[in-house]
């Protein structure tokens, strides 16, 4: 009798051990992903500024920079990076300027807009069905 019990609470601790391991990668993934994104630099100090990125595939995307007053578009793939144009456009850079400052002060000023927005998004959605 002792033999079976042993053997249940065993495997219950191990369960519990899997399902702690399970949301601590969880929980990481998703620090990771949405929490440890580098703010961009409001009052443009930086000489190197990363204005976007949009992931293409899971190796391979492409990213806006602006590297001392000049905006470059760069191909980035798991071996290479190369430059694929750059933006000198007076009208193109203006409103890339006024997004940065947009999506820069709304950032800092609140970290958790992005959540605030999906839940007001869900909420919606839940009043229209």
């Amino acid at each position: 009798m002792d033999s079976i019990s042993f053997f249940w609470s065993f495997f219950k601790m191990l369960a519990a051990l899997a399902v702690v391991i399970a949301l601590m990668i969880v929980g990481m993934y998703f620090m990771k992903k949405y929490f440890f994104h580098s703010l961009p630099d409001v009052n443009g100090s930086a000489l190197i500024n990363i204005i976007s990125t949009r992931h293409l595939s899971p190796k391979n995307s492409i990213m806006l920079v602006e590297v001392l007053g000049h905006v470059i578009l760069l191909g980035i793939s798991n071996q290479q990076m190369s430059m694929l144009s750059t933006i000198n456009d007076p009208d193109a850079m203006e409103k890339i300027r006024i997004a940065r400052l947009k999506d820069g002060l709304s950032s800092a000023a609140d970290p958790l807009l992005r959540y605030k927005s999906l839940f007001r998004s869900f909420g919606r959605l839940r009043k229209d069905s």
